[in-house]
């Protein structure tokens, strides 16, 4: 079991810590003339029945190394022979790190990383020669599975991209400590190369200020970090060269050597990555995930999930070899586990760069939905633990993460993807009532739901065909009487008024399916519940996120999804406690949807009770606290101004000499400009109304707080734009 201490080797040789992976050296490549030679030598040694000590061995001791450096002969008609082990030398840790992200409004680039680290099983098995015909289309390809494999010579060529068909989940035990996963061996004489997994994780981010736009989250979620140790490379005599020349063999043998080479090599040393793109050694990476071996596919996928982790020269590279579509249609074979996690933590790499987005959303989409995501989910099966790897369906997540996050035809694809939101709104409620809300794929998936709400109501206009339905017949009905306007923040066009002021229930769908999970009120709840119980803050500021986007627009769509959240939810009794929050982006987040909530006059009454006290906190505080975010500061000033000139009689008792005298400070610092402003314009507006100004002259406080040149320019200012 893997632990939270630097991972050692999966398998101990004596009482050495750390194995080496036995690679061929020059004078054990031998031709085929000598081997026979050497065999026929090897059955005159046991006839004369000479001590076992004085035989040639063919596999790798567990007890007593001799070399630094074995080639272990291609596994022989023998059923008992080993199909030969390539160790390379594993003495160096992964420890866990965190990149902290501070961009606001910029395309985050975000790698993750974890190690795995695995000793595959011994493989009995009887070399063939026969002729290899491709697959049928439709049909699972069993050379790929992990048990009864029939290893062969050639590599067959797909002559179309394999159709889909039904998912077939292999069973699997998987220990997980720390991000580290270990395969327990199970028999001494195995391959012990060092699987690397590397993960990207990227999204966009543009936090929305009041009445603006968010679109999608940001993530730091850089895995393990990458540390060399002790390599022992000294002892491995083969060069990158020579390792991309065993790629071409048609000994799978070599193949394996040469992938397991890479694979190792680009995990320790960042330059590898460029020495195998120089000897072209991508394509022929490639080209092995068609082979008949399990473990070359395996390895190979490896090699190239480690070659494309922060290299786009790489990923370029790999899609320009056809890996994506290889990558897509051995996923689509494969029951392998191990296999499955390399190959979706490839697609992962991949899906950080926007040039292959488009080729990853026609290929990989549907085959992640249908051996990934919808057995995971919605599989028969789904209950057992038994049968679901946790990292494959986070390695999915995260790429559909990526692939969610730029431009609006890749929403739209997403969003029509049959059964992708309805799975990710299923996962996210299983661990929800599970009590694990701080699972990293709930992250994932309640990002990619953020993302699918930007734009919603433009972007998918029949989502919300019940509420406009019935809003034209209030709003017909109320334009025959006299109704003058009421605004947020200054007075409105009349057919505005009526729209903020629209207050009839709309009933949902009891069924909703596909894309209409990202309105309904259960997704919504979900949300409001992570916020509650998630530690994650990319959790938190996702569903936070997703909530903006479905409140910010100055329409009847946001006023009637304003109201589900504060009073068919309950909603402020979990949000409003994160304007406290120590954390700057929830915090920020917060304010800002608290800002989107009371843009709707009928929520007034409830926000300026729950919400009110904690924003007047923030602005009492000022900076004397640490807070410095100009954003947060500024949207406070503005959603506090908005309550107290509509509900002065409620708000008024929070009014004290602490605020105006923070108010003040912050009218004056230059270096928040956004937060000057808007307090100088809230110290104005406290003074103009008649009520407010009575009250505070009985608090002792006198005009000058309230309007001088500062604030008096601020007002000129907002009323020049307005």
């Amino acid at each position: 079991m893997a632990t939270l201490d630097h991972l050692k080797s999966v398998i101990s040789i004596g009482n050495v810590d750390h194995t080496s992976l036995a690679l061929p050296s020059s004078n054990q490549c031998r031709s085929g003339q000598q081997r026979v030679r050497e065999q026929v030598e090897t059955l005159r040694r046991s006839k004369t029945r000479l001590s076992s000590s004085r035989s040639a061995s063919t596999s790798l001791s567990p007890t007593s190394p001799t070399f630094d450096s074995v080639f272990i002969e291609a596994p022989k008609l023998n059923s008992s022979a080993s199909n030969g082990g390539f160790i390379f030398p594993n003495g160096y840790s992964k420890t866990h790190s965190r990149e902290p992200n501070f961009s606001l409004y910029s395309v985050n680039n975000i790698q993750g990383a974890s190690v795995k680290r695995t000793a595959g099983s011994t493989y009995q098995h009887v070399r063939s020669f026969a002729g290899i015909s491709t697959t049928a289309l439709g049909q699972a390809n069993t050379s790929h599975s992990e048990h009864g494999m029939a290893w062969n010579r050639s590599l067959p060529k797909r002559s179309a991209p394999p159709q889909g068909f039904p998912s077939s989940r292999a069973i699997y035990r998987e220990e997980r400590s720390s991000g580290h996963f270990v395969k327990t061996p199970t028999s001494p004489l195995q391959f012990q190369p060092v699987f690397t997994m590397n993960g990207t994780g990227q999204t966009k981010s543009s936090n929305q200020f009041l009445g603006s736009k968010v679109e999608v989250t940001k993530t730091a979620t850089d895995g393990p970090a990458e540390t060399k140790g002790n390599t022992g490379s000294d002892t491995a005599n083969i060069t990158m060269k020579e390792a991309v020349e065993y790629l071409s063999s048609a000994e799978e043998t070599y193949q394996h050597c040469g992938a397991s080479y890479i694979q190792h090599n680009t995990f320790i040393n960042e330059k590898a990555k460029d020495e195998v793109l120089k000897f072209k050694g991508i394509h022929p990476l490639v080209d092995l995930l068609r082979s008949q071996s399990s473990p070359v596919n395996e390895t190979s996928s490896a090699a190239l999930r480690n070659l494309s982790f922060k290299s786009i020269s790489n990923k370029e590279e790999i899609h320009r070899s056809g890996g994506i579509t290889e990558a897509v249609a051995l996923l689509r074979e494969t029951d392998s586990v191990e296999t499955q996690t390399q190959l979706t933590g490839l697609l992962w790499n991949l899906s950080s760069v926007d040039s292959l987005k488009p080729d990853l959303l026609k290929s990989a989409l549907p085959v992640l939905m249908e051996r990934v995501i919808l057995p995971y989910t919605k599989g028969h099966d789904r209950t057992n633990s038994s049968s679901r790897d946790p990292e494959v369906f986070c390695n999915a997540t995260a790429c559909l993460r990526n692939l969610s996050s730029t431009k609006q035809s890749n929403r739209q694809a997403m969003r029509k993807c049959r059964g992708l939101v309805d799975s990710l709104v299923s996962y996210v409620k299983e661990c929800v009532d599970a009590g694990n809300p701080d699972d990293k794929s709930v992250e994932n998936c309640v990002c990619i739901l953020h993302n699918l709400t930007f734009q919603l109501e433009a972007e998918a206009p029949a989502l919300f065909s019940r509420i406009t339905a019935l809003a034209k017949t209030v709003c017909r009905t109320s334009s025959e009487g006299d109704t003058g306007p009421i605004g947020c923040f200054s007075p409105q066009k009349e057919s505005s008024a009526h729209e903020r002021r629209f207050d009839y229930p709309v009933v949902e769908d009891p069924q909703p399916n596909g894309a209409g999970f990202l309105i309904h009120s259960s997704t919504l709840q979900n949300y409001l519940s992570l916020l509650a119980t998630s530690q994650r803050e990319e959790t938190q500021e996702a569903c936070c996120g997703a909530l903006q986007n479905l409140t910010t627009n100055d329409s009847i769509v946001s006023g009637v999804m304003s109201q589900n959240i504060v009073q068919k939810l309950k909603g402020l009794h979990f949000i409003s406690p994160l304007i406290k929050s120590p954390k700057v982006n929830i915090q920020r987040n917060t304010v800002a949807l608290v800002g989107n909530l009371t843009k709707n006059p009928n929520l007034h009454i409830a926000i300026v009770h729950k919400a009110l006290p904690e924003l007047l906190g923030i602005l009492s505080a000022g900076t004397k606290e640490g807070n410095e975010s100009d954003d947060t500061l500024s949207m406070a000033c503005q959603t506090s101004n908005c309550l107290l000139m509509n509900k002065p009689e409620m708000g008024k008792h929070l009014v004290n000499s602490t605020l105006i005298s923070s108010l003040n400070d912050l009218s004056k610092n230059t270096h928040l400009p956004k937060s000057s402003k808007s307090a100088s314009v809230l110290l104005y507006n406290l003074w103009s109304d008649k009520d407010l100004q009575g009250f505070l002259k009985k608090q002792g406080m006198s005009k000058s707080s309230f309007v001088n040149d500062i604030t008096t320019a601020a007002h000129k200012s907002v009323q020049v734009v307005e």
